[in-house]
């Protein structure tokens, strides 16, 4: 538990960095509002003189809870505040992605493509008929994938 005395230089410590309490009316909240960097208390009122007046009540009761370790790690530690953005992130440059594409196919057939061996005798197949480029129709390609079955 802090001592009054030990809160009493804290703030006064406080006060000196927040310096001059200058509130700005915000228009979102349609109040008179203060707050300091260094400090995680924020304090709105309804007029200049009552914010001026209550700021340094509610940065003391921070202070208390400071001293006592009440507060939350997070409320005391600084953030980057990039979002999830960290330099040196993602893939790295140089490095190739195969190029894919979505296709909706019925649920047996995209099981069965799922294994890469069934890939690669797709993708033969896919060479095969670039080779023979004379089958157009698709009775012609039955019938050569017959042959070539046998």
């Amino acid at each position: 538990m802090a001592a009054k005395k030990e809160i009493d230089e804290n703030l006064n410590v406080a006060l000196r960095e927040v310096g001059n309490i200058k509130p700005w009316y915000d228009e979102c909240v349609e109040a008179w509002v203060f707050s300091h960097e260094k400090y995680p208390v924020e304090y709105a009122g309804d007029s200049k003189e009552e914010v001026i007046e209550n700021y340094p009540k509610y940065i003391k009761e921070f202070i208390k809870h400071r001293l006592n370790r009440n507060l939350s790690p997070i409320m005391e530690n600084k953030t980057t505040g990039r979002g999830g953005y960290r330099p040196g992130s993602g893939r790295p440059t140089g490095t190739k992605k195969e190029p894919k594409q979505r296709i909706y196919a019925p649920e047996d057939v995209a099981f069965w493509l799922k294994d890469n061996e069934n890939l690669a005798l797709v993708r033969v197949l896919k060479g095969f008929l670039q080779v023979h480029s004379e089958i157009e129709r698709p009775n012609q390609l039955k019938k050569v994938l017959r042959e070539g079955i046998r």
